[in-house]
Parts: C-alpha cells; structure tokens; sequence
C-alpha cells in the first residue's frame, strides 16, 4: 500500500516562458508545492469518509487540486517525445484523456490515505541558473525510511508555476515515463494507437 501511494504521488504530481517571476520569487515554487500538500489535507484527507463512498466526488477533488499545476498536454509532448510530432492530433488527446483519465482512476484511493504530517518540504537551497526551480521534500515510510523527492517546478506563460518534473529517490519519472512510452512504440511497430492502449494498461498496473 506505501508503495502504492508515494508512486500515486508522483504520478499525481507528475502529471508537467522563462520569466522575471522565477528569477525575482523562486520561493513561490516552494509555495505552490505547498498550497498542493494543503489543499490534498483539506480536500481530500479531511473529507475521506465522505470520498471514498464516492468515487466520482474523489476523482473531481484530485482534478481540482492538479489542475492549477500540471498540464496534461506538455505531460503528452514530454512522455512521447520525437513521437508526438508524428502523432495526429486526435492521438495526442487520446494520449492526454488515457493519462489523465487513468492516473486518476488508478490513484485517487492511494492518495485518500495519504498522511500530510509525513511529508516535510525544506527550504529552498542554492538554484542552478535557469527558469526550473527544484523544492525538496522528505516523505517518512511507516517504518521510519526516509524518501527524498524533488519537485521540479517552472512558470507558464502566465507566470503560474506549474510542475516539470518529480525525482523520489534518484528515480527521474518524467525520464523513466519517456522511456517506457519509447520501449511501448518499439513493442507495437511504432503504431501510435496501440502503444497508447499499452501505455493505459501500464499505467493502471502500477496500482499492484
């Protein structure tokens, strides 16, 4: 069930303009991510006897809470990389509508119990030059192991910070996602539709 859970979070929050904003308040990053932890306490754990009756009402209060910062179609431009640019424009949102559509479905229940107080979001270190600003964060098992997530955040257009990446333990799952999309293309002789289908059935598998 851990297991499921922080993989839940991540694909959660893994769900992906340079600005005067980023350079000027890097600390709204760390803001955002903090807003998102909040607002999964208030939501989503606080109202878990009233969510998990209802499947529907859980799936709308995660949407509402990544909404603001992930966008599902920079998510799709990202995970299927030199494949995007082949794919029409119907396959790119079946790819958005199977990603999100799943996530949310196969992780909505995983995230119910997850536990705010367990999750500690450190001060903002020293940045490396550039517009993506990372904020740390330490998740305690129930066991007392750490694990350590970056979330990786960048400003749009409209100076919203929005999520680009997650890192949990050294893991990059904005690369790993890429590769796995790329292996599933390969498996299918590069048919789009088909790897699309793979790729629904890989990301619901996870909830094993």
């Amino acid at each position: 069930m851990m297991r499921k859970l922080i993989v839940g979070l991540a694909a959660a929050f893994i769900l992906f303009t340079n600005s005067a904003f980023a350079a000027v308040n890097p600390e709204g990053a760390r803001d955002e991510v903090l807003r998102v932890v909040d607002d999964f306490k208030t939501k989503i754990v606080d109202q878990r006897e009233v969510l998990s009756k209802d499947t529907k009402k859980l799936q709308d209060a995660m949407r509402e809470i990544i909404a603001p910062v992930v966008d599902f179609d920079d998510l799709a431009k990202k995970v299927m990389g030199k494949y995007y640019r082949e794919a029409t424009a119907e396959q790119v949102s079946a790819f958005v509508s199977v990603t999100e559509g799943t996530l949310l479905k196969t992780y909505s229940a995983a995230v119910i119990d997850f536990d705010p107080s367990r999750l500690t979001v450190m001060p903002l270190a020293r940045q490396k030059p550039g517009r993506e600003v990372r904020v740390d964060a330490k998740f305690q098992m129930t066991d007392g192991a750490p694990v350590d997530i970056a979330f990786y955040m960048e400003p749009n257009a409209s100076e919203q910070w929005m999520l680009s990446n997650v890192v949990i333990n050294n893991i990059n799952f904005g690369l790993t996602f890429r590769k796995q999309f790329g292996v599933m293309m390969q498996q299918n002789g590069n048919d789009i539709d088909q790897a699309i289908a793979a790729w629904q059935k890989s990301l619901a598998s996870s909830e094993e």
